[in-house]
């Protein structure tokens, strides 16, 4: 028995010690340079000492601007000699203290240098070490990875990996957006001493897609989204916003967002703020006269129709705009297989709807079908029916016999006494 006691303890610590081998060999973690990501630890960030693997290349919006990009600790960059004999080249890296080690040239320094400046520097510095007819160039292979900070109405603020052409809108994606409340228009980009760069307007940047009101991030910098300070109520369906400028929570199933807060800097007019929002979807296009306006400072909070010199009026805090919206649903109700809305098509039918809903289902009608348009006139239709913005396709439940036998039995059943009763 012991010694069955001591083979079963030796198989038992066996299988422990290659549990724990096993362990020790998954804890390498693998930097996931694509996205900017928390570190949840105080740990410096090292500069790369391998090349970086093919699968964690940095995806770019674009080529890197030479007379722009400036080299910082970790940058992965190739330096060529070519015209020589044998053609020589090397993979470096920029080290923590911003040096690279460049043979026969040895340490040099090009941290905050372009990757213009930095390969002139290097001609010079090589030049005594090779003939007149070589000529150095010098390349980012991959950029270099550092920390930045995010801090004010983020959801989560902190410490983020970033690489050297991460822009603020990634860093603010990575910290899982802007709260409500907090400005999609006057983030602070601050450098590592809290020295105010630029305020950053987003919302710009993402309803034009201009890369110059999104800049790139630099080292130890701070993002900082302050609450909205001015902002106005519009009314209505806007192309270019969404959920997250919604005045309150609504039941996405059931009903759209109509109604949303948009922030706006001094001096900026409603045509400015209706550029970023997109053209609103109105049964008539003009402005003047169709939509209604309301001050905040207005007591009675009353609507006056908007007049053409308030187009071109600074915007007042807390006013709010109506704009009427455009009916651009079809419903589709009763015994269905997918009832409810859908968006209008030009030129669609009937069926062509009821094709989108599923059918009829089993208790549906295939052989009636109700159209109510959106005047609210009702009648029976054929399936080849066109059906127009905010009109309603309604199928009723078929005919069930076996439904009217047990009616009918009784029917019959009240005669027979009132009869023979």
């Amino acid at each position: 028995m012991s010694f069955l006691t001591a083979r079963n303890l030796g198989l038992l610590t066996a299988l422990l010690l290659i549990s724990a081998v096993s362990l020790k060999g998954q804890r390498r973690e693998v930097f996931d340079s694509s996205l900017p990501i928390l570190l949840r630890r105080e740990e410096a960030v090292k500069a790369p000492s391998t090349r970086i693997a093919q699968e964690e290349l940095i995806p770019l919006d674009g080529k890197v601007d030479r007379n722009v990009y400036r080299l910082g600790p970790g940058d992965e960059v190739d330096v060529s000699i070519w015209n020589t004999e044998p053609f020589t080249s090397y993979d470096l890296f920029v080290s923590a203290e911003g040096r690279l080690l460049v043979p026969p040239a040895g340490v040099l320094e090009v941290s905050g240098m372009t990757l213009a400046e930095a390969e002139e520097f290097l001609a010079r510095q090589l030049a005594a070490y090779f003939s007149d007819e070589a000529s150095i160039s010098l390349s980012l292979i991959n950029p270099r990875t550092f920390r930045v900070y995010t801090a004010g109405a983020v959801l989560l603020p902190g410490t983020y990996a970033v690489s050297a052409v991460d822009r603020v809108s990634d860093l603010i994606r990575a910290a899982g957006g802007i709260k409500r409340g907090g400005s999609k228009r006057r983030a602070r980009l601050l450098n590592k001493e809290h020295e105010l760069l630029e305020e950053v307007d987003l919302m710009r940047h993402e309803s034009m897609g201009n890369l110059s009101y999104n800049p790139r991030l630099l080292d130890g910098c701070i993002v900082e989204v302050p609450p909205i300070e001015n902002y106005v109520i519009f009314t209505g369906r806007f192309p270019n916003l969404s959920g997250f400028d919604t005045v309150r929570v609504k039941d996405w199933n059931l009903e759209e967002a109509t109604e949303f807060t948009l922030e706006f800097l001094e001096g900026e007019t409603l045509m400015d703020l209706l550029a970023l929002a997109g053209e609103p979807q109105m049964p008539d296009t003009s402005l003047v006269g169709k939509v209604l306006v309301s001050r905040a400072d207005w007591k009675d909070h009353n609507y006056v129709e908007l007049t053409e010199e308030m187009l071109d009026e600074k915007l007042e805090y807390g006013s709010h705009y109506q704009f009427p919206i455009r009916n651009t649903w079809v419903f589709v109700t009763g015994s269905t297989n997918n009832y409810g809305r859908f968006i209008y098509q030009p030129g669609w039918t009937v069926q062509d709807y009821l094709g989108q809903a599923g059918g009829p289902n089993w208790n549906g009608s295939r052989k009636t079908i109700y159209l109510r348009r959106s005047d609210g006139t009702e009648f029976k239709c054929k399936p080849t029916e066109k059906v127009f913005p905010g009109d309603s396709i309604y199928i009723p439940e078929k005919f069930h016999f076996d439904r009217m036998l047990p009616v009918l039995a009784g029917v019959f059943s009240a005669l027979i006494f009132v009869i023979f009763g």
